[in-house]
């Protein structure tokens, strides 16, 4: 019975990655192949936005190049395209917004990876310039999204560059040495989470966001992975007599909270039924 539980679990998390990838219009394997030639134009740059991981693979994740939305990520895709040399500003957006400044050369290929992180009610974005080796191992394992080449202008926004700036960007060992960051005044402040009031953003400039995530607050109840939080609560020896409770639901994304006897508090995280605890 636990086997059918698990290959049913399984089945349910192949579903929702087969019907994200099948709502996303991917390109022709000779359009993939071209894109993976990694061919360098002399006179623009070429952007690869690839996200490798299975992680919150029910998950779109839209990405904007200058203001300007390209298109959604699912797990295993990536984007291929050429910008005009100069200033750009790539964002990735999910729970939390991520900005990245990235100064591109004609004739170089650059390459950032859409990294999925876990949040608190879905999952959460980060931006990282990585190096040539790295870059072109995660594009090869991803096939390229449909879209026609966008040839985008340079950002016209004034590069700030004071001294001393501290990026969760710039410290990233992975960085492309080709890749120029323009860090600002508001690196120095460190990500501000903010799991009951909506979405958060993290940024190497002064972009805003859209505003926060409106989120389905529901009183407690029991919900349909209570029993999955509650077996998983007591082998981390954690005993309750009220049991899991669902806090927060938004679409399939649920989580639940568990007050222990021994006065801890657990809280998981469930997506399609399949439940891990975090700390938030």
């Amino acid at each position: 019975m636990a086997g059918l539980t698990r290959l049913f679990g399984m089945a349910l998390v192949m579903t929702s990655f087969l019907t994200g990838c099948a709502s996303i219009k991917m390109a022709s394997q000779a359009e993939d192949a071209k894109a993976k030639s990694f061919a360098a134009d002399p006179n623009q740059a070429n952007l690869y936005i690839y996200r490798n991981e299975f992680m919150g693979a029910a998950i779109k994740m839209p990405v904007e190049i200058d203001g300007k939305e390209i298109g959604k990520t699912g797990s295993k895709t990536y984007f291929a395209v050429k910008v005009a040399p100069g200033k750009h500003t790539l964002v990735s957006k999910a729970e939390n917004d991520f900005v990245l400044d990235l100064s591109a050369e004609a004739g170089k290929n650059y390459f950032i990876w859409q990294e999925v992180k876990m949040g608190l009610l879905m999952a959460r974005t980060k931006l990282q310039v990585v190096d040539e080796a790295t870059g072109k191992a995660g594009v090869n394992e991803s096939q390229l999204i449909d879209t026609s080449i966008i040839e985008t202008k340079p950002s016209t926004a004034p590069k700030q560059n004071p001294s001393g700036s501290v990026s969760s960007v710039s410290e990233e060992p992975s960085k492309s040495p080709s890749a120029t960051l323009v860090p600002t005044k508001e690196e120095r402040h460190s990500t501000h989470e903010s799991p009951t009031k909506g979405a958060s953003t993290e940024t190497t400039s002064t972009h805003l966001t859209d505003g926060p995530i409106k989120v389905e607050r529901v009183p407690f109840e029991i919900g349909v992975s209570s029993v999955t939080v509650e077996r998983i609560a007591k082998k981390n020896s954690c005993e309750s007599k009220k049991g899991a409770g669902l806090l927060y639901k938004k679409g399939p994304l649920e989580v639940y909270r568990v007050n222990c006897e021994d006065g801890r508090e657990l809280k998981a995280r469930c997506e399609l039924r399949q439940c891990e605890i975090f700390n938030p």
